[in-house]
């Protein structure tokens, strides 16, 4: 568990910080949930300081961005637990890593355009590479079924081997009933490859959307939605099934430290102001602060006696920069701190960060034993300032 008092008396707030044991305690329970016959696939947008940290618990890193790459490649992760991914992938990037990591574990492909250059680098490079091609839901990424029937049909370059397919329809999936309905889609498609084209669909690598709630008030039993969902997921047989998760793995592991530093009250309510804000915080599904996240507040106190209601705000000069509005809790001082849960996945890079040219937070891990800063804090008046002048 961490000290909220000793965090506080070391480090600067706002701050972020990532608690090791609860991550990993998270994966083995999602490992037992699933069992052995799915392999999780953590996707490093969701938090890369904590990739290490799965390195040795997670069976592959999904990867969207050349700046994801080098950060696991940076981290030494094993590239054949590399899925290189991303709706944009330019020539350079996959040269390098061809040059740098020939055995990457597998490529997705977003459209016929990046498989014509993986195709025309793997040939040129007489490299073999391994294709997951994306699958559409309904937006701007994946492939068609018609594209992806043409390219089984019309791939004759021997270095291409397409394994099986992804498929991902976003995020925060609540309904089983949706799921369901994805991976009957999911059966039926590769039936159909095997009807029609003779071709064996081996491996689906299939992105969850395993919701996480974040609010007061919402109730939620994950033990019998993952029992019902792995229920859903039997239903395919003989395939390699690999589970992509990024926000249920890293959610929980995270916390954001935020001090009040002014309070004022007018003819509005009462208003606190908060060393952080939106800049920093970000909860999926939030809107002007109107939802009550989990929350602690320190110095924490169990004989309380009045209680107020206050509108806590960032430091950002808009009137959109509230954490939480109309909340009821004990009478606050300066110098309080308010220590929002479930902050580890996207919350710190999703934020408006380099709005106003304010400092980005520490970054803290725990593992257990020490606290270890993996991110000092670092000035975005660097980044926000005109150099050739």
């Amino acid at each position: 568990m961490l000290d909220y008092a000793k965090i506080i008396r070391q480090y600067k707030t706002p701050c972020y910080v990532y608690d090791i044991n609860i991550l990993l305690k998270r994966v083995n329970y999602l490992k037992e949930k699933f069992g052995s016959k799915y392999d999780l696939v953590y996707a490093v947008k969701a938090n890369t300081f904590i990739v290490k940290y799965l390195s040795d618990v997670v069976s592959r890193f999904e990867i969207c961005s050349p700046g994801e790459y080098d950060i696991c490649d940076k981290l030494n992760i094993n590239p054949q637990k590399m899925v290189i991914s991303g709706v944009y992938k330019d020539e350079k990037t996959i040269i390098k890593i061809f040059k740098r990591h020939p055995d990457i574990l597998k490529y997705t492909i977003e459209s016929i355009t990046q498989y014509e250059l993986l195709s025309n680098l793997a040939k040129k490079y007489k490299q073999p590479i391994h294709l997951l091609p994306r699958v559409t839901s309904g937006n701007q990424f994946g492939i068609t079924k018609e594209q992806l029937f043409n390219l089984i049909q019309n791939n004759d370059n021997n270095y291409v081997i397409i394994d099986g397919i992804e498929y991902f329809s976003g995020t925060q999936k609540h309904s089983l009933k949706r799921l369901e309905k994805e991976v009957d889609y999911l059966i039926d498609l590769i039936d159909k490859i095997k009807k029609e084209l003779q071709f064996d669909i081996k491996e689906i690598e299939f992105g969850t959307g395993l919701p996480v709630y974040y609010y007061q008030g919402e109730e939620f039993n994950e033990d019998e939605f993952l029992d019902n969902f792995k229920k859903i997921l039997d239903k395919i047989k003989n395939k390699k099934v690999t589970l992509e998760i990024g926000r249920s793995i890293a959610a929980n592991c995270g916390f954001y430290l935020t001090k009040v530093v002014d309070m004022k009250t007018n003819d509005y309510g009462n208003f606190v102001i908060c060393d952080g804000g939106i800049n920093h915080l970000v909860y999926y599904g939030q809107t002007m602060g109107m939802k009550i996240p989990y929350y602690d507040l320190f110095p924490i106190k169990k004989d309380i006696l009045d209680t107020a209601i206050y509108n806590l705000c960032g430091s950002l000069c808009t009137t959109n920069d509230f954490l939480v509005k109309n909340i009821t809790t004990r009478k606050l001082n300066i110098g309080d701190t308010f220590i929002f849960k479930n902050v580890g996945a996207y919350s710190s890079t999703e934020a408006i960060s380099l709005f106003l040219s304010r400092d980005l937070p520490q970054i803290i891990i725990y593992d257990g034993k020490d606290y270890k800063i993996v991110r000092d804090i670092f000035k975005t008046s660097i980044l926000n300032f005109p150099n050739n002048i």
